[in-house]
């Protein structure tokens, strides 16, 4: 095998070794936050100590290191997150931000701050779901790692599960995934529904169709969840369209009446998972568009209530931020381009490694004529399963890139991109194969881009604590 080593730091006790890579990681971040020029740019973050009591105020070093940690990571949506956690939404904008995240924050400063939480105990808790998030996130993407490898136990698997997990450490998210901010905890929850989805694909190679469907369903409630942290969770809900479309196509292949009733079943979960995740965007748009647009005088209803599909997250992001197809798309723009690049082309390159692949009878789909030769290369340290759940989870990837580059804030796909897994599998798999990669028709190293996650993190952990662009 290409990749040697003469330790076996991946392979004994690899929670252990991530953990440890972990706080390593997070403590030179840190450390490059809290040197950097206070308080920055922008002195918004100083409101935090004039928000009424403090509990977090003495004298006593474990106050003193919160209240800086809390001084130098609430920067750009954090502070909106840190408000909105600790008093709910208020204004229209404030919508926009992750329901889920801030209520979660808001129970958890309440619960260790009782009820004198201000605004910087409401960061510190923010801070530890985003860290504990973050490093919940590693373990389940290695869990996913070797639930879809071919040999678990090999070399090659392990060395693949523990790399993956730890490109997700480095990610170039950065100090988004230590701040008070949805990232990190979008990633927990969209890669357990990943998990629980591919696991449902292993059953369903199996036969072990209850124990699927189950899964599906479970699924989708996770997925759902991501959705009211982050919106582009909706994405995930491609995974069962695409599951669907296959089976309705397949329905009039057999007519047995035993097989199609077995795929009308397959439809009918896939359609509740679908649902169940769809309810998890739909319902802070329900509690917005009540508060705006039923509870309030008619008088003083906004104007989106009127809007053929009223969602106050849709017209927050037009209206506020400008967000749309093309509209970011100007001269003064185009340094954010250059900085979003590097990361559009890892998440377009690795997503077209796997869309074009047939599918294997694991699926229940019938593949193309392919030579084992090149079958074997496709797949690599991929089961069977392995290639159904890659291809699959390489369609919301590429939408993600796609969405990124024409209607997105564009900066911002190197930090939502830390919630999409198979990038991390691309990249580790030709670390350890040693190959270069083709990126926009140029060879490079795989270990070219650890070295730009790494030097993108680091500098844009100083740039953040400053509160400085990239955002």
């Amino acid at each position: 095998m290409p990749f040697n080593s003469s330790t076996n730091w991946q392979h004994d006790r690899p929670g252990t070794s991530l953990t440890v890579l972990f706080v390593v990681w997070k403590l030179l971040l840190l450390l490059i936050a809290c040197t950097s020029p206070y308080p920055g740019y922008d002195t918004s973050t100083t409101l935090l100590t004039q928000s009424g009591v403090q509990r977090l105020d003495s004298e006593h070093v474990t106050d003193i290191i919160s209240r800086v940690l809390a001084n130098k990571l609430t920067r750009w949506d954090a502070i909106y997150f840190a408000n909105i956690s600790h008093r709910g939404a208020i204004f229209e904008q404030e919508w926009a931000f992750g329901w889920g995240y801030a209520k979660i924050v808001g129970i958890l400063s309440r619960r260790l701050f009782a009820a004198h939480a201000g605004l910087v105990e409401t960061a510190v808790a923010g801070i530890l779901v985003s860290n504990f998030a973050h490093l919940l996130s590693v373990l389940v993407l290695y869990q996913t790692s070797k639930l879809i490898s071919a040999k678990p136990s090999s070399h090659e698997a392990q060395s693949v599960a523990f790399l993956s997990a730890s490109l997700h450490i480095i990610s170039p998210a950065g100090l988004f995934l230590s701040a008070p901010n949805a990232e990190s905890s979008f990633s927990f929850l969209n890669f357990v529904g990943f998990h629980l989805y591919a696991s449902s694909l292993q059953a369903h190679q199996d036969h072990r169709l209850g124990r699927r469907d189950v899964l599906i369903i479970v699924s989708g409630l996770a997925l759902g969840l991501a959705t009211t942290f982050r919106s582009n969770g909706l994405l995930g809900g491609l995974l069962y369209c695409f599951d669907i479309v296959k089976s309705i196509c397949m329905v009039g292949e057999n007519v047995q009446s035993k097989t199609i009733l077995s795929r009308l079943r397959r439809i009918t979960i896939l359609v509740i998972s679908g649902v169940l995740m769809a309810v998890g965007s739909a319902f802070p748009q329900y509690l917005a568009y009540r508060e705006y647009c039923v509870d309030g005088r008619p008088e003083h209803r906004a104007s989106w209530c009127t809007d053929r599909v009223p969602s106050i997250y849709a017209w927050v992001q037009s209206h506020y931020w400008n967000v749309g197809l093309f509209r970011y798309w100007t001269l003064s723009n185009a340094p954010l381009f250059v900085l979003a690049t590097p990361m559009l082309l890892i998440l377009t390159a690795s997503a077209l490694k796997f869309l074009p692949l047939s599918e294997r009878p694991s699926s229940g789909i019938k593949r193309t004529k392919t030579s084992p030769v090149n079958e074997s290369r496709a797949r690599g340290w991929l089961s069977p399963v392995g290639v159904d759940v890659a291809r699959r989870f390489a369609v919301p990837q590429f939408l993600l890139a796609l969405l990124a580059l024409t209607t997105y804030h564009v900066q911002i796909v190197t930090r939502i991109s830390s919630g999409y897994p198979l990038w991390y599998w691309w990249l580790a798999s030709k670390i350890v194969a040693r190959d270069s990669i083709k990126l926009a028709g140029c060879e490079v190293r795989a270990r070219v881009i650890v070295l730009w996650m790494v030097m993108y993190a680091c500098l844009q952990a100083g740039l953040f604590a400053a509160f400085l662009p990239p955002a």
